[in-house]
């Protein structure tokens, strides 16, 4: 099983993936540490010495090598992987994708002052502005789970659940099931 955890800073996509990659002994694939590791550099230095386009493309390029890759994982891409170019439409090809979702009221108070997450300084506006930009990109995922006040485990479990059960009614925009 190849599967990939989408959605906005701080919902959970790196804590719930370890969880789940544990619970079903596959790989786990953080896209931004293989980024960081590939690069030599971290992201917000990527950020500021090559800019945000140079980022995307570098992280599209990891993207598809790492769902390339033999055999299954689970994979936790970064916040805004799916709604550069076609990259949901990538990962829905490859893998079987989830997104954790949470509302924007949460995920900004996990967020706020996060120096490793270069967008994340942006004022609270501004960052609802790029969390709604985003969303419909998130919720062309295959399953949408929402994290919103969850603990990790219980969200690593109820994805675990739904990918095993193979369930999950429609969404409003009839691509994938939601619990």
């Amino acid at each position: 099983m190849k599967l990939v955890l989408v959605g906005f800073m701080g919902s959970g996509k790196s804590t719930v993936g370890r969880l789940i990659s544990k619970r079903v002994s596959l790989p786990f694939v953080d896209l931004d540490s293989v980024i960081v590791e590939r690069a030599g550099r971290t992201i917000p230095e990527i950020f500021r010495e090559e800019g945000e386009e140079f980022f995307r493309e570098l992280e599209r390029e990891t993207l598809i090598s790492e769902l390339r890759r033999e055999g299954g994982f689970v994979l936790s891409t970064g916040g805004g992987a799916p709604a550069y170019r076609n990259n949901m439409e990538i990962i829905n090809s490859f893998a079987t994708s989830v997104f954790l979702y949470g509302d924007f009221d949460t995920l900004y108070s996990r967020i706020s002052g996060d120096g490793n997450r270069p967008l994340a300084s942006l004022d609270r506006k501004k960052l609802r502005e790029l969390y709604e930009k985003r969303l419909p990109f998130y919720r062309r995922a295959h399953f949408t789970v929402d994290t919103t006040g969850k603990m990790p485990e219980k969200v690593a479990e109820e994805v675990i659940s739904l990918l095993s059960a193979g369930r999950g009614k429609p969404s409003q925009e009839g691509q994938g099931g939601q619990t």
